[in-house]
């Protein structure tokens, strides 16, 4: 049975030490289509097919370095139709290829379907995340009607409501900056359960807004 994963996790180690910042450089356009880039569990900036070609790191030799690559959708039509997703070139530190990597799919719709991150030891978050980060909490509703909402102050990611999975947001590249809430997917008698997947940095103080209008036509 085919299996959807809309993120891919790469992984290798620094073959050296980077004291001085070099360039990491996916070859020919070859980040399909955005990479978040971590060494060792730190964020260092997105790579993005067709707009940032070049990221500049440091590290020390054996440092993991993690690209979370995330499928954007696939052109299905023109010269483009075989729009394969993930790195699909060799990755380049400077001049030397990057090699022996590991790669792992992330299934991150079944976790959240069951349960998780709201199922695990309790955490408050005490400083904004830079880079991918998980953000939950709960609301009560007395009523269960359609609604949208609204992710203000966050940068791009996407949100679960009872597991379900609402859609992406990306309010800098507009112009939608609100996802409908269809009120089947609500409880009433029980919390409600948020998950937000934030790729690249949180707010200040995170919380999503639930209003009765959607918002289409915002100019970022």
């Amino acid at each position: 049975m085919f299996q959807y994963y809309g993120f891919m996790l790469y992984r290798t180690q620094l073959p050296h030490s980077v004291e001085k910042a070099l360039p990491l450089k996916p070859e020919l356009n070859g980040m399909h289509d955005r990479g978040y880039v971590l060494v060792n569990g730190i964020y260092q900036g997105v790579l993005e097919r067709d707009n940032v070609h070049v990221l500049n790191i440091t590290g020390s030799k054996g440092d993991l370095l993690d690209i979370v690559v995330e499928n954007m959708g696939r052109i299905n039509f023109g010269s483009c139709l075989l729009d394969l997703k993930g790195l699909v070139r060799n990755v380049t530190l400077a001049s030397t290829i990057l090699t022996d990597w590991s790669m792992f799919p992330l299934a991150i719709d079944d976790i959240i379907k069951n349960g998780w991150p709201h199922s695990g030891q309790q955490e408050d978050v005490n400083s904004v995340a830079q880079g991918p980060a998980f953000y939950y909490g709960t609301f009560q509703s007395a009523k269960a009607h359609d609604t949208y909402v609204r992710l203000q102050g966050w940068a791009k990611g996407q949100i679960w409501i009872n597991g379900f999975n609402v859609g992406r947001y990306w309010p800098e590249r507009g112009p939608q900056e609100t996802l409908y809430v269809p009120k089947n997917i609500l409880n009433v008698n029980s919390l409600n359960k948020v998950t937000v997947l934030e790729l690249e940095r949180g707010p200040a103080k995170p919380s999503v807004v639930f209003q009765d209008h959607a918002i289409l036509t915002s100019k970022g």
